[in-house]
């Protein structure tokens, strides 16, 4: 994409290490906002991987992000006004993103920030959130360790995830259990609490690998998971590398139908390229494509066409798509574009979506507390809903916010 004029709503602006080192200059002083201004139109600075390891999921999140903000123009905008965004490329690179998000507070007076994927880019934007009092909404899938004040995680956290998930596969397959990942925080934090749920269900934790992102090789990690004889696999091994592992896994031996096996491999943006190893199986998740609710699947209508997709719509641009307008609706009653105004209605707001009725935010760790699905995964791609688990809740206090 050819970048606009810096302050168009359709920007893509990608930053070379030119511009980067322009930057660094203000990377250590404290930031600032001017977009209080009632009259003018709110602006939402989006910081995304676009390119690198986990880069299809950045840009299904901007896929779906848009389309949110779209509907939401559509129907009037925030106070008014059409809303308006800026959408840079931080290659899923925590010291960029945090260039990046100072850049688009100061430079281009965001008054709300959304995005990233991985946990350590939005721990950074966090962090440049709440020193310029900006929120900064997520709808990865998992969450961080630490709350912070200004940042609001709408995907599902990842105890919604593993709650329903752990005990049970512990009880169909056996409890020996291997953990594998990504060496980036959330794997590591993911980890921690499958290691909690193993130990209340009777497992034991056999094996736990992590490799760094770009990792193309698996045989030696996939040789020692095999060697602890694991009865359940649970992989945050995410992007790219997540295809390279479950297919290495298969030729090695390793992943097999008596293997029970979950984690972010089996999420509906790797299927095209799994869909064989993952068919059959079952799949935690907030929000698939399968939903049969009228407005879910105008949202899916909607990106297959804009974006000629036929696999299945990822979860993350779902997310995005209910995230935004819930961040909105916020905004709306916020009554202006002042920052602070704007995070205090996020923390009190009630919203009504496919995702649940009154969905809210939990005050003590921030994040939603909606409903979960059970889905199973059919050939061609159908994340099919097989159990409606309703609200899963999550107000486990995390430090920040309790």
């Amino acid at each position: 994409m050819v970048p606009t004029h810096p302050y168009s709503r359709t920007a893509v602006l990608t930053i070379t290490m030119t511009a980067l080192l322009a930057l660094t200059a203000c990377s250590g002083s404290a930031v600032s906002n001017s977009a209080g201004d009632t009259g003018a139109a709110l602006k939402i600075g989006v910081v995304l991987p676009l390119t690198g390891p986990v880069s299809d999921a950045g840009k299904a999140l901007q896929r779906g992000f848009e389309l949110g903000v779209q509907k939401v123009n559509d129907s009037g905008g925030v106070n008014g006004k059409k809303v308006e965004y800026v959408v840079v490329d931080d290659a899923g690179d925590p010291a960029t993103s945090t260039q990046l998000a100072r850049r688009l507070i100061q430079q281009d007076h965001a008054s709300m920030l959304f995005g990233t994927i991985t946990g350590d880019t939005a721990e950074a934007v966090s962090k440049v959130a709440d020193d310029a009092k900006v929120p900064f909404g997520t709808a990865i899938l998992g969450d961080t360790e630490r709350c912070f004040p200004y940042s609001w995680g709408f995907g599902e956290s990842t105890r919604q995830i593993l709650l329903p998930s752990v005990p049970e596969m512990i009880r169909t397959y056996g409890k020996r259990v291997a953990i594998t990942g990504s060496d980036y925080n959330y794997p590591h934090f993911y980890a921690g609490i499958v290691k909690e749920l193993t130990k209340s269900a009777g497992g034991t934790i056999v094996a736990e690998e992590y490799s760094p992102l770009g990792q193309t090789d698996w045989q030696a990690v996939i040789t020692r998971l095999k060697d602890a004889k694991p009865d359940v696999l649970l992989s945050m091994v995410v992007g790219a590398d997540a295809v390279a592992f479950s297919q290495q896994a298969k030729q090695f031996g390793l992943f097999t139908a008596k293997l029970g096996y979950d984690g972010a491999p089996l999420d509906a943006d790797y299927y095209p390229a799994l869909g064989d190893l993952v068919n059959g199986r079952t799949h935690i998740v907030r929000w698939t494509d399968q939903l049969d609710n009228a407005e879910s699947k105008k949202f899916v209508a909607d990106y297959r066409a804009k974006n000629k997709w036929t696999p299945p719509v990822p979860e993350v641009a779902g997310n995005a798509y209910f995230g935004i307008q819930f961040f909105l609706a916020a905004a709306g009653k916020a009554g202006g574009n002042d920052p602070q105004a704007i995070n205090t209605q996020i923390g009190q707001l009630r919203f009504d979506s496919p995702l649940g009725k009154g969905t809210r935010f939990e005050p003590a760790n921030h994040l939603l507390q909606a409903n979960m699905l059970e889905t199973t995964i059919e050939p061609g791609g159908a994340y099919k809903v097989t159990r409606d688990l309703g609200p899963i809740a999550d107000t486990v206090a995390k430090q920040g916010c309790s």
